[in-house]
Parts: C-alpha cells; structure tokens; sequence
C-alpha cells in the first residue's frame, strides 16, 4: 500500500501489508492507531510526525526524509525494529523496538533528537540502539553557566560501529567547568560497545570555545557523557 502523506487521527489496518508514506512530500502529523502484521515505510524528503501509541507488528524502515516521534506512552512505531536506512530518525517519543542508524554502506543517516528545531530533546528507545559507520548522531546543548539543556539517547543497549557524532551549541556564555553533559544513557549493565571514529574514549572536543571530554564509561558506568574541562 502507498500512501503520498499521513494526517490527522483513526485507524489504519495493515493486515499482513507493508505500507510506504510520504512520496508526495508533504509533512505531516498522524495521531491515530496504526495496527496489524505488516510494516511501515517512511518515503519522500518530508517529515512524518508519529505521536499516538501504534501497534503494528513487522518493524519501520526509514528511506528518506524525517520521521519524528513525538508519542508520550506505547511505542510511536509498533513493536518490531527500526531501520534508519537513509534519512533521520528523532522526536521526543518512546520507541519499543531496537533501532540500527545506518547500513554500514548507504549514503547516510542520522539520529537527531531535536530535528527541525532548536530544542533539545530526548529520545526514548526500549530496546537495543546500533549506529553504524555511515550513521551520524547530531547532538546539541545550549545553557549558561549556571544551568545547560541537551540532547539525549536513552537506549538498552548500544553499539557504535564508528559511526561520526556531530556536537553544535548555541550558548553565548561559559560553561562551569565539570559540568557533564549526558549523550547516551545506557539503560543496560553492559558497557557501550565501541566509540564514535571522530570521538575517542577520553577525547576532547572544543565547542564553540568549550572544551567537552568524552567518557564512555560515565553516568552509573556505561554511558556516554561530555564533561567541561580546562
């Protein structure tokens, strides 16, 4: 089934089909139920905005464009995985199935939390989060000295297949130093497996004059934190 755009509420019934949207390019918001055994597959440069709980069972491949959850409870996309094959995936919604960003060998595809905006958000994903080598992760703060905002990955489990981060603020002011910024929150006991190629293990990267080193092993153990330093 192929539909040019998605919007607005009520129910859309997979049975055992998949269902490609977003080919005429618009962006939209559907807020309804999508149900049943097939999948779904964002298409098209627009943004598809997910913000009810959907049910649907066989997984979601993004191909191109946003696709944005914005979901409070549930998962924005059915229980089965999530395949950013090109395109970005972000929001501030709950996502239950594990995630991979990136093929390995596409053309790009990128985990970006506040996509679209100049806020920061976070995204919420239940299960298992992979980036591979073609992935970038765009992460953003913005604070003063006394307070900082940020993006955030909560994840289960993550492994990092030297995929690139990209780290932006839009802060005018100093940031007190050994404030820790929080990139990746790993909800499992296990360590993140792998780093970021443009990211070491106690590298140090200068943001708009703010020196962040990057630990994986912070937070409770085993997340991934920048920390502000001389």
């Amino acid at each position: 089934m192929t539909f040019g755009s998605l919007e607005g509420d009520g129910v859309v019934f997979l049975s055992q089909r998949s269902l490609m949207i977003g080919g005429n390019g618009l962006s939209t918001i559907f807020s309804g139920v999508i149900n049943g055994n097939g999948s779904l597959v964002k298409t098209g440069p627009g943004t598809l905005t997910l913000s009810g709980v959907n049910l649907y069972l066989d997984g979601t491949t993004v191909a191109e464009g946003v696709m944005r959850v914005s979901n409070t409870t549930g998962s924005a996309t059915g229980t089965g995985p999530v395949n950013v094959n090109a395109g970005t995936l972000g929001g501030s919604g709950i996502i239950a199935g594990a995630v991979t960003v990136g093929t390995g060998s596409g053309s790009g595809a990128f985990l970006t939390p506040g996509v679209g905006t100049n806020r920061q958000f976070t995204l919420t994903i239940q299960s298992a989060l992979t980036v591979n080598s073609d992935a970038t992760y765009t992460y953003t703060f913005k604070g003063n000295r006394d307070r900082v905002r940020s993006d955030l990955v909560i994840a289960k489990w993550v492994t990092i297949n030297d995929g690139t981060i990209v780290i932006s603020s839009s802060s005018q002011s100093r940031i007190r130093r050994g404030t820790v910024l929080n990139v990746i929150s790993n909800t499992n006991a296990k360590p993140i497996n792998g780093t970021f190629s443009n990211l070491p293990d106690g590298g140090i990267v200068n943001v708009n004059g703010t020196n962040l080193q990057a630990s994986y092993g912070g937070g409770d153990g085993n997340d991934l934190i920048l920390t502000v330093v001389p």
